[in-house]
């Protein structure tokens, strides 16, 4: 691999060494080049955005990481963003009486002792409201696409769980975007996550490198 920048992230997890390279966002365990989530999740469902032009996108890419960014720099390090959804990120966390115990979290998957895929989710959080804690996730797209958002939360409840072994109890989107905000309950859905893992196993079992 080539030399990681400052944005790039490592972790050991269960014994394994796992590698976020942050400009081409690809992901490694143990040296291995492994898909993301996001990709499984790609590769399960068809994409909302296929009629979208490609600039159009990158620059809708653009502004949600600069949002990601912001939240990030605030949790770990207390400092206050600029942005419209930045603020209302704030209030949505005092509304809903909810921290922050963890960001930017890698974690792994297995199934049946071999690595599938890896991840990293937006937030830990744990609210005086709801029992236990969650998965946050933030989303600035206009528009919701609940399967996705469903599939993808509930893979990274699974990957969390068997990457450090904690329950995740509850699954919540932050939709920020200009002037909406709302926290949005995800039904937790085991079973669909370890179905999606292996429906993408057996669609892409002659070329993977999943080892």
């Amino acid at each position: 691999m080539n030399q990681y920048n400052s944005l790039d992230i490592t972790e050991y997890i269960k014994g394994k060494r796992v590698d976020y390279i942050d400009e081409t966002h690809t992901y490694y365990v143990d040296g291995v080049k492994v898909p993301s989530v996001t990709q499984i999740v790609a590769a399960i469902l068809p994409s909302p955005y296929s009629d979208v032009e490609p600039t159009v996108l990158q620059q809708a890419a653009s502004r949600g990481v600069a949002l990601h960014k912001e939240i990030e720099l605030y949790e770990k390090h207390q400092l206050l963003g600029s942005s419209i959804e930045f603020n209302n990120y704030l209030f949505l966390k005092k509304y809903h009486r909810i921290k922050s115990l963890d960001n930017e979290k890698l974690v792994i998957i297995e199934h049946e002792g071999k690595i599938v895929c890896a991840g990293r989710l937006d937030m830990i959080i744990q609210s005086e409201l709801v029992k236990g804690i969650g998965i946050g996730d933030v989303k600035r797209t206009y528009d919701i696409h609940f399967n996705h958002l469903k599939l993808q939360l509930n893979l990274y409840r699974l990957g969390y769980m068997q990457s450090y072994g904690h329950t995740i109890d509850y699954l919540k989107c932050f939709h920020l975007r200009k002037f909406i905000y709302e926290l949005i309950d995800i039904p937790v859905d085991e079973h669909y996550a370890k179905e999606a893992i292996i429906t993408y196993l057996n669609k892409n079992r002659d070329d993977t490198n999943i080892t």
